[in-house]
């Protein structure tokens, strides 16, 4: 399966297999078990090694994002909002999706000047 970075043009996808998660504890205080579960989800994108993206696509993302992507070239997301593991990692896949989406769109014209 892939996660389609612009609606409707399958040649700017990603495959989900290139999309890495991590779980850990949820920061904030105690209580309904947030110090015990880890239901905190990391997702972390290879922005400058992902085989998917052309050059152009990975300049663009890294030119636009470069405040969230770290030395390595990771991008990294994390949604800690509910206390669902599976939940957090749909919505940290979400706002993965979305931030590509922000990165990639062209830049209307009358914009540029």
């Amino acid at each position: 399966m892939s996660l389609e970075i612009i609606e409707k043009f399958p040649e700017h996808s990603i495959p989900e297999n290139e999309l890495y998660f991590t779980a850990s504890l949820s920061s904030g205080p105690g209580g309904r078990n947030v110090n015990n579960v880890s239901s905190r989800v990391t997702s972390w994108f290879d922005v400058v090694g992902a085989p998917s993206l052309s050059p152009d696509k990975k300049e663009l993302i890294l030119r636009r994002l470069g405040g969230r992507i770290g030395k390595d070239g990771f991008l990294q997301v994390i949604s800690q909002q509910t206390l669902s593991q599976a939940a957090n990692r749909q919505l940290a896949t979400d706002r993965f999706v979305e931030l590509l989406r922000d990165a990639v769109k062209p830049v209307p014209i009358s914009k540029m000047w």
